[in-house]
């Protein structure tokens, strides 16, 4: 948040116009108008003066000084208003914790705070550790926040490759008569063979570049050392994704981390994807539910397979 947009929330919620503000710390509205838009900047004496107009702390507009108590209090008001961050009190002690919700770019956070205890883990000085790898662990874990996020970026991209070079290697595991599918319920009936293999997957329906999209995630790890029949399953379930392409649904697949852990994702903003996952995602909540009952189950299976029974073609 911008020092000119935490000066208009403060003026809003007062419940002042531009002008009155202006009035009372001795500009005109058009001024107040240039710090909310930031094309100008108050001087730290004008700053106070907004402040005391708005009834609150100058640590709230000011530029954080994390020498300052009172500057870390505000910072930390404002994380809780973007990304949600809370605090836990375990024992005597308090916790941060950030949560996923409707917070600006939150799950990238998350991300974040996984890949940045992933790493401190990761470099912490072990007891048989000599003086000269103690110091090479701290130097690296230095490096690696200064870089932050070059590093979280570089591992993308060398997971692309990764990605790129299972597809080609497992794309042998496919059979050379295998038919292109038509049908969504087609799609559904390979989703369901890698649960009956108890292959390790989650789908979920999450916001991917500003697009709510139908979305399945497998550990890169997992699968690259999976057995060849769980490859197999997956690759007939990969195809049925770009079968979908070619028929022209918007199809995307990359690498991506999830609670610190690389995976691939596959996903698409098409409305009847959504619906399907959002179907099956209930599915599998009864089925985890203390009153699961297993033919009901497989009743409710069926009906989503013939609801899907539809040609792809028309949700183009």
């Amino acid at each position: 948040m911008t020092l000119g947009d935490k000066i208009r929330k403060y003026r809003t919620l007062k419940g002042l116009t531009q002008a009155q503000l202006g009035s009372m710390v001795k500009l005109t509205g058009d001024r107040i108008r240039q710090y909310e838009n930031d094309v100008r900047k108050p001087k730290d004496g004008k700053l106070f003066e907004i402040a005391d107009a708005l009834d609150i702390n100058p640590s709230t507009l000011a530029e954080p000084d994390f020498d300052d108590p009172t500057s870390v209090m505000h910072v930390l008001f404002e994380l809780e208003d973007i990304y949600g961050l809370h605090f836990e009190k375990v024992g005597e002690n308090y916790q941060l914790a950030f949560s996923k919700g409707e917070y600006s770019s939150a799950n990238w956070i998350i991300e974040g705070l996984s890949a940045w205890v992933k790493k401190r883990d990761e470099l912490q000085p072990d007891i048989n550790d000599s003086n000269s790898t103690i110091a090479d662990k701290k130097n690296d874990y230095i490096r690696w926040k200064a870089r932050y996020p070059y590093n979280f970026a570089e591992e993308i991209t060398n997971n692309f490759a990764l990605v790129q070079k299972f597809n080609e290697d497992a794309s042998s595991l496919l059979s050379s008569d295998r038919h292109p599918i038509t049908r969504f319920s087609e799609f559904y009936r390979s989703l369901l063979a890698l649960e009956d293999a108890e292959v390790k997957f989650t789908i979920s329906v999450d916001e991917i570049m500003s697009k709510r999209s139908a979305t399945f995630y497998i550990e890169l790890d997992y699968i690259m050392n999976s057995s060849n029949e769980i490859k197999k399953l997956y690759m007939e379930f990969r195809q049925c994704w770009y079968d979908m392409k070619e028929i022209g649904i918007e199809i995307h697949e990359s690498p991506v981390p999830v609670n610190g852990n690389m995976n691939i994702a596959l996903y698409s903003d098409n409305m009847q994807l959504i619906t399907l996952f959002h179907a099956h995602m209930r599915h599998l909540e009864e089925k985890n539910s203390p009153m699961y009952d297993e033919e009901m189950y497989k009743a409710e299976i069926e009906d989503t397979l013939r609801i899907f029974n539809v040609p792809i073609e028309e949700y183009v």
